[in-house]
């Protein structure tokens, strides 16, 4: 008996020691979501989720601008699966439904083409802190490299590891901005080629994907 007594105890103990050695979980606020390794083709095998409404099948939610709009065509990276994807002419924008985002939700990540060599765009965070609404450019075309006609991953995009968390929950409700942009280099190349009776060009985005786990 006294060995028996021993031996839960220090089964007791070692048990203890294992939940404190264990890396506390991040405290997730926001409703779970499923998940898949979106980016795994491309050497990130992080869990994402989609961003609502980020496959672009219905455009419930979206705020559209300077002739923005949904387009037949899926991305063909395999990110997801669909039949429409987000097409931005020059200057034109798509504001994302807003979406809750906590601590576990640190990255958002997307896939993108250039209609033609002018294209471009940038990729917006708005929140709202202290009854103010800020807005933080977080990526662009800039930082990728792509070519043109292709659908390429946008680089890893900071989210809740750049926007403050408040309240007792420590969340934000937050949306994404897409802005279509010229590529100044080709810029004048584009609007010599809409004199000709051509496009000045446009960005397709599609597969908005948000990362839910906090990595090291």
């Amino acid at each position: 008996m006294p060995l028996r007594k021993g031996h839960a105890l220090l089964t007791g103990m070692l048990a203890a020691t294992a939940i404190a050695a264990a890396p506390a979980a991040a405290n997730a606020a926001c409703p779970a979501t499923e998940t898949t390794k979106a980016f795994a083709k491309f050497g990130d095998t992080a869990d994402y989720s989609l961003a609502p409404g980020g496959n672009f099948e219905s455009s419930a939610g979206w705020t559209l601008t300077g002739g923005a709009s949904f387009q037949s065509g899926n991305e063909t990276s395999g990110i997801t699966t669909g039949s429409k994807s987000l097409k931005l002419p020059l200057n034109a924008t798509a504001t994302s439904p807003a979406f809750c985002v906590d601590e576990t939700n640190p990255y958002f990540r997307f896939v993108s083409r250039p209609d033609n060599a002018v294209a471009g765009y940038n990729a917006q965070v708005i929140y709202t802190v202290g009854g103010a609404t800020k807005t933080y450019q977080f990526t662009s075309n800039a930082d990728q490299s792509w070519g043109s006609g292709s659908w390429s991953p946008s680089k890893v995009s900071p989210l809740a590891v750049k926007i403050p968390l408040t309240g007792a929950d420590a969340t934000a409700s937050v949306q994404l901005k897409f802005t279509s942009t010229g590529n100044q280099v080709a810029l004048g190349v584009g609007l010599w080629g809409a004199f000709a009776g051509g496009s000045i060009g446009s960005t397709s985005i599609d597969s908005v994907m948000v990362d839910p786990y906090r990595r090291g």
